[in-house]
């Protein structure tokens, strides 16, 4: 079976491929209408924001050749995050902007509900399909994926809605409509449930219609979700690149007594953390921008990783440009970490959300203790001091659109020692976006002490799984026991 990728400058399309080939389709990336012709499916992928993506079709010349090859056809089409919502009427992201128009419905945000909310649905959800839908076949009452997004597709049709999910409130997760499907969630990333979604997708025949649509049949399950839908808690190791290795620092040093400490091998390490079961990964090029290399090293890296995992991946190190945001994405990133970047040129990261969508963009934050109650953020591998607060430099990352910080403490970096769990609830307080708390665990009761005393939405761990005879699967059976909410 031949799948067409529709390529139109808009994100990780090589993760969707590579995740169809493991199945044992037949792939071709392409924005031309030939390959459309030759496919006997049509997948449309997507990071970013609505706006840019419809102007991309647009400019490609690709609206009318899709129209006429799963409308006019009849392919079976899959929308996949951007993908799905590009299909409604119009949306509200960035603007007011026309989409294609294929199921009836608007693009809209989440409603902010108020104290400890985040904006930005970050993580791995419960969805609840319907018991007719095709694509959820064999998969439970409530398979768990991977989300990444700030808007939703509110659809007009309720016959079309397949499967809904709950942030806060309930929202369409998945649509099927004749041999039109849409996804709002990752399976690419979504390790063995995802992959068994886009089996499905590959068996399904349009022709053969579902059971009649039946509100008391087969109508939504909110209940397990009556407490208010919150992602459940991520688990996210982190990886250093350097000089083509995996090294772990202390205090951001990179040597220590004269040696630097090697950890692994840059894809193997990857694998064995996705098949350990961690709910995303962060991969940083340590020393990209003090050395002025720029993202080469790490983009080959993220393209030999992303070609092995399916798990989502978080990029950083030497971005400063669009371009390079871009590139690391078509390599196989998820989202992209800025830094130092960021705080020279804030508005990089307005930039940034308005092509690829404010949940793409993570803005790594480097602090250390200045006194009893203070603490300063530093850039360039902790070695360039700003004068900015954390907190405050949160909010205007926030208000510049960044979707989530990455928060790491200098001082407790490497040293096993916890968490600094003042300045991650004062981070965490400051912003309406997630944070993922980062340096200096070396327990299982500090990831713990990370979501229930320092209220992040995420922790990151690196030498408690270097060094300890610890894995993310023994840890989120501690997590589970203490019970904070994370996925099985």
């Amino acid at each position: 079976m031949k799948i067409a990728i529709v390529d139109y400058g808009m994100g990780n399309l090589s993760s969707v491929a590579k995740a169809f080939e493991a199945l044992g389709a037949e792939t071709t990336v392409s924005g031309r209408a030939e390959e459309f012709a030759k496919a006997d499916r049509v997948v449309l992928p997507g990071v970013g924001a609505f706006g840019e993506g419809m102007s991309n079709l647009r400019r490609r010349g690709l609206i009318e050749p899709l129209r006429g090859e799963v409308l006019g056809a009849g392919k079976p089409f899959l929308g996949i995050c951007l993908g799905m919502q590009l299909l409604a009427g119009e949306s509200f992201e960035h603007g007011r902007h026309q989409g294609l128009g294929w199921i009836p419905g608007t693009v809209r945000p989440f409603e902010d509900r108020g104290e400890d909310w985040k904006t930005i649905h970050i993580g791995w959800s419960d969805v609840l399909p319907r018991q007719d839908a095709p694509l959820f076949r064999g998969l439970g009452a409530s398979p768990n994926f991977y989300f990444v997004h700030g808007y939703h597709v509110a659809c007009d049709d309720a016959g079309a809605v397949c499967a809904t999910s709950v942030y806060g409130q309930p929202f369409t997760s998945a649509i099927q409509r004749g041999n039109l499907a849409g996804v709002q969630f990752h399976p690419e990333k979504s390790q063995e449930t995802g992959l068994a979604l886009l089996r499905n997708f590959l068996q399904w025949d349009p022709a053969v219609p579902p059971p009649a649509y039946s509100p008391k049949a087969n109508g939504w399950l909110f209940e397990p979700h009556a407490g208010g839908g919150m992602p459940k808690v991520r688990l996210i190791p982190t990886l250093l690149l350097h000089d083509g290795r995996l090294v772990k620092t202390v205090r951001f040093q990179l040597m220590r007594d004269g040696v630097r400490r090697d950890v692994g091998h840059p894809v193997k390490a990857p694998m064995v953390y996705d098949a350990q079961l961690a709910d995303e990964l962060v991969y940083l090029d340590i020393r990209a921008t003090v050395e002025g290399r720029g993202i080469e090293q790490l983009r080959r890296a993220v393209s030999e990783v992303a070609g092995q995992i399916f798990m989502p991946l978080t990029a950083g190190g030497g971005i400063r440009t669009v371009d390079d945001i871009r590139r690391l994405l078509q390599a196989g990133a998820d989202k992209v970490a800025i830094n130092s970047a960021a705080l020279e040129r804030p508005a990089f990261i307005t930039e940034a959300a308005g092509i690829f969508g404010r949940q793409c963009v993570v803005v790594s934050l480097d602090a250390k203790r200045t006194g009893p109650d203070g603490y300063e953020v530093f850039t360039h591998s902790g070695t360039k001091a700003t004068g900015l607060d954390p907190a405050r430099w949160a909010r205007q990352a926030e208000e510049a659109g960044a979707g989530e910080i990455l928060l790491t403490s200098i001082d407790r970096d490497g040293t096993m020692e916890g968490y600094d769990l003042t300045l991650i609830r004062r981070v965490a307080e400051a912003v309406t976006i997630p944070v993922i708390a980062s340096g200096g665990v070396g327990s299982l009761e500090h990831l713990a002490e990370g979501v229930l005393e320092g209220r992040a939405s995420a922790v990151a761990a690196a030498s408690l799984f270097h060094f300890r005879d610890l894995s993310p699967i023994k840890a989120k059976a501690f997590l589970r026991r203490r019970s904070i909410p994370i996925r099985a």
